[in-house]
């Protein structure tokens, strides 16, 4: 609507200037006499970083002007045309402060997380950067989406079909939401908007299936030269009851990934990394956590960041991180995460830390294989 106005202000005043009409023949079309032209305002947004718990939530404002005289002179009304277009532009940037989640930002602007990844090439990632300036699309043309739709990368072998089950859907739904004539037209690498209505991760897979995607994240503390801070999307489900972890002859486990880590630590010449009850408390936490609710992330279900788990246990870090994988067995956990090559290895970098002392692992089985947490961090 604001881009609309913008272009009819700017033919408004071309059309005075070149004399091809008149602003009282303009007047004369009923249709223009019932259109009113509107400008945006917009609170600013402060770049400061604080939690997204105290930080108010910056929206977009919308003022409706009354129609402009037809007695106003064209550079008035170029003027108007270049404010609106200005205003338009600061309306639609957006730059992610500490503490922000693609929901939280989502949930924000009134538009889905979809949105907000289709607007900035993000693929299927919901990870935000500290500092990252995001482009917020309208939320016009999503006035029916919840926040939490979200897209999915076609992967190889994938069908429509697939996917739905994947995210508990309806195929019909899936080619609907999608506009897709034909269900059997999808091509690796399309991106398609998954219509969820709430927080949902796809199904672990059964245990006679291979994984077909194993996740590995990592969220580390902004310290310089440290992996960059990446948030994963919040799921704020009630906090359930938490499951004992399922474990028999792999109890050792934890103790047994953190010897793994340390030897390859050694092998790049590093000290070992101390084991710590207390971050084994949070990390096993979250591990029975994820084991519950059936998928895993950095965030618990009650929507706990890994900080404020740790805080929880009576650690208190002078720099944090953790890191997830879904696997079989500690080696598989480790290779998941040293199995990255530079520059784009978080996960191999978090493990041959040397601003990070001390380490705690939670293990908990799932369907197929074990979730592992790794907790690392340095007391203050």
């Amino acid at each position: 609507m604001l881009s609309a106005s913008v272009s009819k202000l700017r033919r408004l005043a071309l059309a005075v200037v070149l004399g091809i009409c008149c602003l009282t023949a303009c007047a004369a079309d009923p249709q223009d006499e019932d259109r009113a032209l509107a400008t945006q305002s917009v609170q600013s947004v402060s770049p400061i970083a604080t939690s997204a718990a105290s930080t108010p939530q910056p929206r977009a404002t919308h003022t409706t002007q009354e129609a402009i005289s037809r007695e106003t002179p064209a550079v008035q009304i170029a003027a108007e045309a270049d404010n609106a277009t200005q205003v338009a532009r600061l309306a639609t940037v957006y730059t992610v402060q500490s503490g922000d989640t693609l929901l939280g930002i989502a949930k924000q602007y009134g538009v889905p997380m979809a949105a907000i990844q289709l607007a900035n090439d993000m693929g299927g990632s919901t990870v935000v950067r500290l500092g990252e300036v995001l482009s917020i699309p309208s939320a016009s043309a999503w006035e029916l989406a919840s926040p939490y739709w979200l897209v999915h990368v076609v992967g190889a072998g994938e069908s429509l079909l697939g996917i739905a089950r994947t995210y508990d859907l309806e195929l019909a739904t899936m080619a609907t939401v999608n506009d897709l004539a034909d269900v059997d037209c999808i091509v690796v690498g399309q991106s398609l908007v998954v219509p969820l209505d709430g927080p949902a991760a796809p199904r672990v897979p059964t245990p006679s299936a291979s994984p077909t995607s194993v996740r590995a994240e990592v969220v580390a503390s902004p310290t310089p030269g440290s992996p960059t801070l990446t948030v994963s999307v919040a799921s704020p489900e009630p906090m359930g009851p938490v499951a004992e972890s399922v474990l028999g002859d792999e109890a050792g486990w934890p103790h047994e990934t953190v010897r793994i880590i340390n030897s390859v630590r050694a092998t790049h010449g590093l000290p070992p990394l101390m084991y710590n009850e207390t971050l084994a408390l949070a990390a096993q936490a979250q591990a029975n956590d994820c084991a519950t609710r059936g998928w895993c992330s950095h965030t618990g279900s009650d929507g706990a960041d890994i900080k404020t788990r740790i805080l929880r246990t009576g650690y208190e870090p002078a720099n944090w991180a953790e890191c997830w994988a879904q696997r079989q067995s500690p080696q598989g956990a480790v290779d998941i995460w040293m199995n990255e090559v530079p520059p784009n290895d978080p996960h191999r970098r978090t493990l041959l830390t040397t601003w990070l002392s001390e380490i705690g692992l939670g293990v908990a089985k799932t369907d197929w294989g074990y979730y592992f947490i790794a907790v690392f961090g340095r007391p203050r």
